[in-house]
């Protein structure tokens, strides 16, 4: 029976090629993707430079790997190459990495490849011949002279390996290449860790990269909290995948600014997650916790082959994951009491005790903000969300048609007031940290005084006999905290009045210092 399924829909070259170059891709993900290309053809070395040729910026990644001969070179510059993958190990899987990383960056990629016993060879991609011809053509030949001089040139006498060559480089994020260079030695230096720590050279502009581990698991000054595996199973359709995933979790010595690979801040607390010994996302929650000062000595790793991207849901970009609910459900399981008990213990060691004459004017406060509270704008209840599917009280359901609504606790509903009461502690946070940190549990607003900010001994040690300029103070951390906690709620929020907070202190610190 002919299919229905005969009409061309082939796509328009000229438009896909100019979209492709706008994937999300960070130029500091895509080098790495096509340094994967390198790892997996066996390389002992790799080397990336970031250079100046004609007076314009050009990047180079070369590997002494196994080389491709003109069967898997020609699948290897295609959209959704053919080359077989092996998903256990290898860190290609979608055959798209070295087009759409490349395209990211610069409208001409050259590739120079030699096997041990072929010749060296040539292809060319070229966005603007694409838009010109509106078809996807390349040029695909042997390298002439002046293609085997670079090769020797950066590679020297290697009997196989692998130039990509990116120029007119038209989307780098820092035209500075010196900076652009140290940016991205260090995002390497963390990405490929393992590699590194195997035995794999990597170079970026002849600086021989060093492991950096977020979790700094050789300090003999960081507590191991775990290091477990985790047996998943997938019901995928009828058929039961299963795999073992591998959780570190450490607690990271205390330390100041510079003392550490990667700063102890909100910004680097959560999970890395490691697909086939290959960092692919990195400092993310995975909805297990939501990120606070109280975890900022916290870092994870989650470990998983190939065989779960699908459960894991990687994309070829690899900038992302999203766990497919069953997945997720089998991880929180084994991690969320665990990372309650991590707060409560990271939290615990940074109590500070609150001198009696301080404490005294914070309880008047308290008590003034308790009687003032229904004129107050302070934090509501937090919303109970039901939707229409949900059995009512009498075990009947609503109607099919019935809309979903949130319905709102009656307190939310008052004009004011709800969080009538406030408490003030003090935490050691550290000079680096923020001024205050904020939260609500139920009606109460909790405000933590950071003992170690300037800010505290200036304002509050040091005017302690003053207590008018003491409850001020209080009365200003406390505003800002219910406008905190009312309007930043959502994880890019969160992020926005971190960020805020965290340049706020910082420039108190410098002015009161």
């Amino acid at each position: 029976m002919k299919s229905a399924f005969n009409h061309s829909s082939n796509p328009n070259p000229a438009k896909l090629i100019e979209s492709l170059r706008y994937l999300g891709y960070d130029n500091y993900q895509a080098i790495p993707d096509i340094v994967d290309n390198s790892v997996d053809a066996g390389a002992k070395t790799v080397k990336v430079l970031a250079r100046t040729s004609g007076g314009e910026a050009e990047i180079i990644i070369a590997d002494d790997g196994g080389g491709m001969d003109e069967e898997i070179l020609d699948q290897a510059i295609r959209l959704g190459s053919l080359v077989e993958k092996d998903a256990a190990s290898d860190l290609g899987k979608f055959g798209m990495g070295l087009c759409t990383a490349s395209l990211s960056i610069c409208r001409e990629t050259t590739v120079l490849s030699k096997t041990q016993d072929g010749d060296l060879l040539k292809a060319v991609n070229d966005v603007d011949e694409v838009k010109k011809q509106n078809s996807f053509v390349s040029v695909f030949e042997k390298a002439n002279k002046e293609d085997e001089e670079l090769f020797q040139e950066i590679l020297g006498d290697v009997d196989s390996g692998t130039l990509v060559i990116l120029r007119r480089c038209d989307n780098l994020q820092n035209k500075n290449l010196s900076v652009f260079a140290k940016t991205l030695a260090k995002h390497m230096a963390r990405i490929f860790r393992y590699f590194l720590a195997a035995g794999v050279n990597i170079y970026v502009n002849d600086s021989k990269l060093l492991p950096i581990d977020p979790l700094e698991w050789d300090n003999l000054r960081t507590e191991h909290f775990d290091d477990g595996q985790v047996e998943v199973k997938i019901n995928d359709e009828g058929t039961v995948i299963t795999d073992t995933i591998r959780i570190k979790l450490a607690l990271l010595p205390e330390s100041t600014d510079g003392d550490s690979a990667i700063a102890q801040n909100w910004k680097s607390q959560g999970f890395y997650i490691v697909r086939n010994n290959r960092e692919v996302v990195d400092a993310i929650t995975l909805d297990f916790f939501q990120k606070h000062n109280d975890f900022n000595r916290f870092r994870g790793e989650i470990h998983f082959s190939g065989k779960l991207d699908k459960y894991m849901g990687v994309n070829f970009t690899k900038r992302n994951i999203a766990p497919h609910q069953s997945l997720a459900d089998q991880l929180g399981e084994y991690l969320r009491g665990q990372l309650k008990t991590i707060r409560t213990r990271l939290r615990k060691a940074q109590q500070a005790e609150t001198p009696q004459d301080v404490s005294e004017v914070h309880k008047s406060v308290e008590q003034e903000i308790q009687r003032k509270s229904k004129l107050l704008l302070t934090p509501k209840a937090p919303k109970e969300e039901r939707t229409g599917g949900e059995k009512k009280k009498n075990g009947q359901k609503p109607r099919p048609d019935a809309p979903d609504y949130a319905r709102e606790p009656r307190e939310r509903q008052q004009p004011g007031g709800f969080a009538a009461n406030c408490r003030f502690e003090t935490a050691s946070m550290g000079e680096a940290g923020v001024i205050y940190d904020a939260e609500q549990q139920g009606r109460t607003v909790i405000v933590r005084w950071n003992s170690d900010h300037p800010f505290y001994r200036r304002f509050i040690l040091e005017n302690v006999q003053d207590k008018k300029i003491v409850a001020a103070s209080d009365f200003l951390i406390y505003s800002l905290a219910c406008a905190e906690l009312m309007w930043f709620t959502n994880d890019e929020t969160v992020e926005l009045i971190h960020n805020l907070k965290s340049v706020m202190s910082t420039n108190m610190r410098t002015l009161l210092s």
